[in-house]
């Protein structure tokens, strides 16, 4: 059995400098170890892509780490790949749509702590990491480590780190667990993907995806030239400001210049009255997915009430842990 992993940077990789973090350790004979430790019958190949910090990654980036991983499949067994926490969710979702849930593993490792200070997630990380890839599990993951322990998730439902937080979650919970140097996998709602692969090539050129942010406080941005899509996170109660004026002016310039209007992000408990405007306004809801997984599938053109890479949470309030 062969596993590869692909280092690209972030807290996993960084050295202090002077007080500051930066992605130029070398890890690899760490990641050796670690996957002997997670998978002693695995061999290890360490394969070094790129030394970024995932704050400053772009889709070009994100396209060469999903060239990089399918490259690998054709001859490993598993992938492990080590990234940044900021932007994981980002890259795992891609990295989904990529390859669909009937993939051999390909899992994302990160850390919280550089790996050579004292009391690092990585050794324990990349060891689950190994687990999970030698496991013959299908689809994307990604793996978190947290005292003894190790969480596992599925790559398509990553939710972003939230402020003053350093914990990760997932839209249905974890989906495995990593104690003891054993994997214990838990039962998933994941359906068969409804689609083929995707293909990322859209992620080469300017993204025609706007985030816009409908807080009483910002105002509403302009879409620029070559912007077809704006994406509104909706608030927690399912609801957008669909009787304010100037949301309302927003929405309907946005029609008159041909851009399509969605919303994501929020668990539907009550119905409120300003839920009842989103179809006048050309708003249309997707399903309960993660707000990266929605972003990317508007950034790649796919279906967005169809499920791939397992991406739509049944029910998203079942956990999110």
């Amino acid at each position: 059995m062969k596993i590869t992993v692909i280092t690209t940077g972030g807290t996993i990789e960084c050295v202090g400098e002077n007080g500051v973090l930066r992605p130029a350790a070398d890890i690899g004979p760490l990641v050796c170890r670690a996957v002997k430790a997670g998978a002693p019958q695995a061999d290890c190949e360490v394969s070094p892509l790129m030394k970024t910090l995932s704050e400053n990654a772009d889709g070009r980036g994100v396209a060469k780490i999903v060239g990089a991983v399918k490259r690998a499949l054709e001859s490993s067994d598993g992938v492990i790949v080590t990234h940044g926490t900021d932007t994981l969710d980002v890259t795992a979702a891609a990295l989904s749509y990529a390859l669909g849930s009937l993939s051999a593993p390909v899992v994302m490792a990160s850390a919280m702590r550089p790996p050579f200070t004292e009391g690092s997630d990585a050794p324990l990380c990349l060891a689950a990491c190994a687990a999970v890839a030698s496991s013959g599990m299908r689809g994307v993951y990604a793996v978190s480590a947290s005292g003894d322990s190790a969480s596992v998730f599925r790559g398509s439902r990553l939710m972003p780190f939230a402020p003053y937080s350093d914990k990760m979650t997932a839209l249905g919970g974890r989906i495995a667990e990593y104690d003891g140097g054993k994997l214990s996998v838990y039962p998933s709602d994941c359906e068969p993907d409804g689609m083929p692969p995707a293909d990322i090539g859209a992620l080469l050129s300017p993204s025609d995806v706007m985030l816009v942010m409908p807080q009483s406080v910002f105002a509403l941005p302009e879409p620029p030239e070559g912007v077809r899509k704006v994406l509104f996170p909706l608030f927690h109660s399912a609801t957008l400001p669909t009787a304010r004026e100037d949301f309302v002016r927003y929405c309907r310039k946005c029609a008159e210049r041909g851009i399509s209007l969605y919303a994501t992000g929020a668990l539907p408990r009550s119905r409120y009255e300003s839920a009842e405007l989103f179809g006048a306004l050309g708003i249309t809801v997707m399903p309960p997915i993660a707000p990266a997984s929605a972003a990317m599938k508007l950034r790649l053109g796919l279906k967005t009430d169809v499920s791939l890479g397992g991406d739509i949470c049944r029910d998203p309030s079942s956990a999110l842990c």
